[in-house]
Parts: C-alpha cells; structure tokens; sequence
C-alpha cells in the first residue's frame, strides 16, 4: 500500500497540469481580490452595508453561479479570513480541485498505464486508495497556497495584513479543508465510474457553479409534501454545506459538516474500489 502510495504521490508531482492549476488559481485569485478591494475603497458606507448583508445572506442558502462577496463590516478593516471565506464559500477554489482530480483520477486510465500496474497487485481498489490519499495531500497544500495568496494580496491591495480572529479562522479552514475534500472523493468516484473526462468535467463544473441548487428545490417540494416541513437538501450534501457554514459556527453545526464530509468520503471511496475492483481494464 505504501509503494502504491508513493506512486501516485510521484506521478502527481510530476503532472503538468498540477504546477499550471495552481498558477491559474494564484492569477484568479490576485484578479479577484483586486475587483474586491477596488469595490471596499470606493464604495459608501451604504454600498458597503448591503455588500456585508448580501455575503451573510449566502450563509443560509446558495445562489445560483459563482459569487465572491467579502463579509467585511462596513468601516472595518479586510482581513485574510474575510477573502479565505469569500473565495471558499463561492466555490472558487473548488473549481481548480475538482478540475484537476478528473485530470489525475483519469490519466492513467485514459493512458492504458494502469494495465501495466494492475495485474501485479492483488486489490486493484488499493489503487484507488492511493490515489485518495494522494488528493488529500493536494486539497492540503492548495488550501495552504491559497491562504498565502490571499495574505499576500491583501498586503498589496489593501497596504496591512489583518489575518482575522484566528481560532475561527483555524476552525473554519479546517472544515473546510475536510469538506473540499470530500467534494474531490465525489468527483474522483464519478470520473472513475463513468471514464468520460468531458461529460465529469462539466458535471464538476455545474456543481461548483451551484447548478444542482434547482435540483435541491425539486427535492425539498417533494419531501414537503409527503409531510416533512422545514427539511433542506443542502443541509446533507457537501456542495451545501460549502456555502452553507458559516465564519463563526456553532459546535453543532460544525459536526453536522464534519459528519456529512465523513460520510460522504467513505461512501465514494467504497463505491470507487469496488467499481474499480470489479470492472474490466
């Protein structure tokens, strides 16, 4: 396990794609908090107020496409966890996760490399182990690059670095770091079932974009009228529990997200090795 472990640590530091994802996310992301700190320095008190308001809207439910609010406090200053969030809840930096896990999950399928790996163990779901535990090491040091772009740019734009309060700060990283995870294990499990880069790349966009919010809707109409009152299907997905949670949580609240980023880690990664195990290379 710990030789195929090594594999695939090695084949991902040595795919390109990497290195030129991570040089995309760090341009994006310097463009975005310029467009962000060019709205906090010219807008009114007023602007402000409804900016802070609109961003602690999003903490109760999702909108559909991509939207990068800062929660700052009219007359307060921007801090890194005000820019961590923005970017983070808006999915932003999801989309260059999940991207590149349909580019790595695939690769060697699509390249008929693992037939030549395949035949020499004896549980070809180890391989797919491996390859998650790889990815766990790239949602790690993605969300730790990001962070220091975002200190970095908030040096730059706004000319002081106020990182925010940091035990929240901690917590809500940490969270989120095990949810974007879990967001990767269900892409990875869809690019490995259905072997089709083009139609997994643009379900994993969709969901990065909020597209599957609708589908959410049609789901609690549903479940509403059998009965059930005040129940919502983002509370129990990954996707919702991203835009969802917010900067200060409660400890309830937190181990809801913990327990559904769980579950849904283990259940894609069965699903998987078990798929992967069963079917033909």
């Amino acid at each position: 396990m710990l030789n195929m472990i090594r594999m695939e640590l090695f084949r991902m530091f040595k795919t390109k794609s990497l290195y030129v994802i991570w040089m995309v996310m760090i341009a994006c992301v310097f463009l975005t908090n310029s467009l962000s700190a060019e709205e906090i320095l010219t807008f009114s008190m007023e602007e402000k107020q409804e900016m802070y308001e609109a961003a602690m809207d999003g903490e109760e439910s999702g909108n559909l496409g991509m939207d990068v609010t800062l929660p700052t406090k009219p007359g307060a200053d921007v801090s890194v966890f005000d820019g961590f969030y923005a970017n983070v809840k808006g999915k932003f930096i999801a989309l260059f996760m999940v991207i590149f896990t349909v580019l790595y999950a695939t690769a060697d399928i699509t390249s008929g490399y693992v037939k030549n790996i395949a035949g020499q163990v004896r549980n070809r779901g180890n391989l797919i182990f491996a390859k998650a535990a790889a990815l766990l090491l790239y949602v790690v040091l993605t969300m730790l690059l990001f962070i220091g772009v975002q200190m970095l740019s908030n040096a730059i734009y706004y000319q002081k670095l106020v990182m925010g309060l940091g035990k929240e700060f901690f917590q809500y990283a940490a969270m989120q770091t095990l949810l974007h995870f879990a967001l990767v294990m269900v892409i990875m499990c869809l690019a490995v079932v259905l072997r089709n880069n083009v139609i997994s790349m643009m379900i994993s966009v969709c969901v990065c974009m909020n597209v599957l919010i609708m589908l959410y809707g049609v789901v609690d109409q549903a479940v509403e009228k059998l009965g059930i009152h005040d129940f919502h299907m983002m509370d129990y997905t990954v996707s919702g529990k991203i835009v969802t949670l917010g900067m200060n949580a409660a400890p309830k609240t937190m181990g809801m997200a913990a327990l559904v980023g769980i579950v849904f880690i283990v259940v894609m990664l069965a699903i998987s090795m078990t798929v992967f195990q069963k079917r033909d290379i």
